[in-house]
C-alpha cells in the first residue's frame, strides 16, 4: 500500500514503491531485474492522466511562466505545447496589463480603433489560433506573458515531481503500478498457475480502486 508522502519523500525513489507494491518488473521472465525503462514510461503517462483530471486550481501548479513578443494580426505568435494556458498578461513597461480573450476570426478588429474590440497598452487581448497564442497590440518592447500547464517526464529514480501538487504524486504511482502488474500478469499462464493469476487480479483489482478513489477526490478539490 501507498506509503506517507514524509517517508515517501525522504526515503523511496518511485522504482522502490512501485516495487513495494507489485514486486519486481523484470524485463523477461526470471531476470530478476525491473525494467526501469518501462517504469519511466508508465510513471510519466500516469503524470499526464493525473494532470488531465485535475481541477484549475491545482492545474497551476503544474504551469510554468513563457515569454514571448507580441506580434502583428497575420503573423504567428507563440507556439503552443498544451491547451492548458492561463494568466495571460502583457507588460506594458511598467506592470503586466491582464489580457482578455477573443476569438481568433475578430482579431482584425483588435486592431482598428473605431471598433469595440480594439485592443491598447492598458486594455490589451489574446488569441489561440492553431497551434499558436499571440497578444495584441503588438510592439517589438512589449513582452507576452502566459502560464502554461507541463507535463512532466518522471524518471524512475526520482522521489518527488517538479512543478507537480505533493499530494497528487501517489496517484502517479498507483498507476505506474497498474500496469506493472499487468506486465507481470502477461508472464503467467492462467492454466498452469490459477492461484497466482487470481492473486494478481486482485491485486489489480485494488490498485485500480484505489487510483479510481484518488482521481474522484482530486476532482473534488
Amino acid at each position: 500500500r501507498p506509503r506517507s508522502h514524509t517517508h515517501r519523500r525522504l526515503m523511496a525513489t518511485f522504482q522502490v514503491q512501485v516495487e513495494d507494491m507489485v514486486g519486481t518488473v523484470e524485463t523477461s521472465v526470471g531476470s530478476g531485474t525491473s525494467d526501469t525503462t518501462a517504469i519511466a514510461s508508465w510513471l510519466t503517462d500516469g503524470a499526464k492522466e493525473v494532470i488531465n483530471a485535475m481541477p484549475s486550481n491545482l492545474l497551476i501548479l503544474c504551469s510554468s511562466e513563457q515569454t514571448f513578443t507580441p506580434q502583428a494580426v497575420g503573423s504567428e505568435a507563440e507556439t503552443l505545447n498544451t491547451g492548458k494556458i492561463f494568466n495571460v498578461r502583457r507588460y506594458d513597461g511598467t506592470i503586466d496589463q491582464p489580457c482578455r480573450m477573443i476569438l481568433s476570426h475578430i482579431k482584425g478588429k483588435a486592431s482598428d480603433p473605431h471598433d469595440m474590440d480594439y485592443a491598447t497598452a492598458t486594455d490589451p487581448v489574446y488569441y489561440i489560433e492553431n497551434n499558436f497564442v499571440n497578444i495584441l497590440p503588438s510592439a517589438s518592447s512589449s513582452v507576452g506573458k502566459y502560464s502554461e500547464v507541463q507535463y512532466p517526464t518522471v524518471a524512475e529514480s526520482a522521489s518527488s515531481i517538479a512543478s507537480f501538487p505533493d499530494e497528487a504524486e501517489y496517484l502517479v504511482v498507483l498507476y505506474a503500478a497498474m500496469k506493472a502488474v499487468e506486465r507481470i500478469s502477461a508472464n503467467y499462464n492462467v492454466d498452469e498457475d490459477p492461484e497466482m493469476a487470481m492473486s494478481r487480479k486482485i491485486q489489480y483489482d485494488w490498485l485500480s480502486g484505489q487510483y479510481s478513489k484518488g482521481i474522484q477526490i482530486l476532482r473534488g478539490r
